[in-house]
């Protein structure tokens, strides 16, 4: 039941407007990253019965978000695209965030002007930002602030909502194992056995189906050691984009603090935050700007939030009504409350520096302004055009994966799809992700025939050239068959020019295959 206040239209219709501004928002600023592709691919395979695989040949677990990827192929069977669903399912759970903590406020703060919590995370840009990009993001922020409040009301609820989250991204496991061993420790004992134990059947369905219990991205992203100097930048990088934000940082801190002293039996719902910021320092954060804070930044704004609350009960109660920090907040009661709407509020983009946009800092980038809504859209694509051919890509090229179709494909920058380049040494870190070296063994051990970039220093290879939308683009080819490339060279979105001159320049016989990278 939601209370009735007496700014009854004010705090409602002001919930509304900023309901649909964040919709709006959300929906303007949609998009699609290159990595989403990816779940497309593995997705659609399960809708065509190839199962749970990118190469159909091979099983590796080059997602991380198993929960989200059954939802586009259940989207696929229900004759829903990924690119549509995942925006919506996006924004839905974006929207959700917001009404779970709007419910909140409106149950606690009685008598209050306008909704100060729900604005605050309406007017967070990266918040509907990643309410789409075709990731899991939204989802999993949803399932772990959600899960933080029920486990705040000590509601036997929270068990289901962070087995969700674990099936989302493996991160959710940090804080279904923490609520099970908070309930444990309190003798409630049926709900965290039942779902540990059917997170331990999932564990067994990964390990039976894909010889590994963690996913492959864990090897190809996270295990390369702890990176904290990169965490500490992906840390300022936030603070950079809100400088503001400090403020909530310091009440969020207060509120920590007080809780655990006087309630402890928060201590493991705080452990569970505080671990999963060790986490996201640990290995470096990521290299999309701000992602993985996501998931718990409206929780630490709704703790900052509490604790402006209480300073607003407490300045109620006359007995208090002569103390300092009663008088003071009651003094500059909308300027605190104006400073925490601002704290989301104003944003400043790191990457853009008088008038000049850099591509990076510190291997920390902003997606959304390099793709836009570009890979929405579904038109421009030669489809199945490559299904002969065994393909070397790069993340960012993972959509034509997903449209050209070929009959193999290997991720060689960070070996997402690729069991042993995933756990392959590198040398230098970097950015996150993108840190392996690719060599001409790997093409050979995996027979490529062609790469959709040449990054290989030094070594010049002969390329088609692929007309994709109004761009001209070029694909390296590694081996030639000629039957295959006579083939594809007759097709309209495709020149051989380049190819068939270098052939002549050098006296090869067009009619032979040649490995090209050797």
């Amino acid at each position: 039941m939601f209370f009735f206040k007496r700014n009854f239209l004010s705090f409602y219709i002001l919930s509304i407007l900023f309901f649909v501004f964040a919709f709006y928002q959300a929906y303007h600023w949609k998009w699609i990253c290159d990595d989403a592709y990816i779940s497309f691919v593995y997705a659609r395979n399960l809708f065509e019965g190839s199962g749970l695989v990118f190469n159909l040949e091979e099983r590796v677990e080059g997602y991380t978000n198993f929960l989200w990827t059954i939802f586009l192929s259940l989207g696929i069977r229900l004759g829903i695209k990924p690119q549509i669903l995942s925006i919506g399912l996006g924004i839905f759970f974006y929207l959700a965030t917001l009404f779970v903590f709007f419910k909140e406020e409106n149950r606690l703060s009685l008598g209050k002007l306008y909704p100060v919590l729900l604005v605050h995370l309406a007017v967070f840009y990266h918040l509907y930002i990643f309410a789409t990009s075709g990731l899991e993001t939204s989802l999993f922020t949803f399932l772990i602030c959600f899960g933080l409040l029920l486990w705040e009301k000590e509601s036997d609820f929270l068990f289901p909502i962070f087995f969700l989250s674990a099936l989302t991204r493996p991160e959710g496991a940090l804080f279904l194992f923490l609520s099970s061993l908070d309930w444990l420790f309190r003798k409630k004992l049926w709900k965290p056995v039942l779902f540990g134990f059917l997170f331990l059947l999932f564990l067994g369905f990964r390990y039976f189906y894909y010889e590994d219990i963690f996913p492959n991205t864990f090897y190809a992203k996270g295990s390369k050691g702890a990176y904290f100097l990169q965490g500490l930048y992906y840390l300022f990088y936030f603070i950079w984009s809100y400088p503001l934000y400090l403020f909530v940082f310091i009440l969020t801190g207060i509120q920590i603090y007080k809780s655990i002293r006087d309630h402890k039996k928060l201590r493991f719902l705080f452990t569970s935050v505080i671990l999963y910021i060790l986490y996201v320092l640990y290995v470096g954060g990521d290299f999309m700007g701000n992602r993985f804070w996501i998931p718990i930044l409206p929780y630490l704004s709704y703790l900052a939030f509490l604790q402006i609350n209480e300073w607003d009960s407490n300045s109620q109660i006359e007995s208090n009504q002569s103390g300092f920090w009663s008088k003071f907040y009651v003094k500059n009661r909308l300027i605190i409350c104006f400073l925490f709407i601002l704290s989301a509020a104003v944003y400043t983009d790191p990457l853009k520096s008088n008038g000049v946009r850099l591509p990076d800092w510190k291997g920390i980038v902003e997606e959304r302004v390099f793709y836009e809504d570009h890979l929405i859209r579904t038109d421009g694509y030669d489809s199945n055009s490559l299904s002969d051919f065994r393909v070397a890509f790069f993340g960012a090229q993972a959509h034509f994966i997903y449209y050209l179709r070929p009959s193999f494909a290997f991720e060689a920058e960070s070996g997402l799809t690729d069991r042993e380049f995933a756990k392959k040494k590198i040398r230098t870190r970097g950015r996150i992700g993108h840190e392996s070296e690719l060599e001409t063994k790997d093409l050979n051990q995996r027979k490529i025939e062609i790469l959709l970039d040449n990054r290989l220093p030094g070594l010049n290879l002969p390329y088609i050239e692929y007309i994709w939308r109004t761009s001209h683009l070029r694909f390296y080819l590694w081996s030639y068959d000629p039957k295959k490339i006579e083939t594809l060279c007759l097709r309209s979105d495709w020149n051989c020019v380049d190819l068939f001159q270098t052939f002549e320049r050098n006296h090869w016989d067009k009619s032979q295959p040649r490995d090209l990278g050797n």
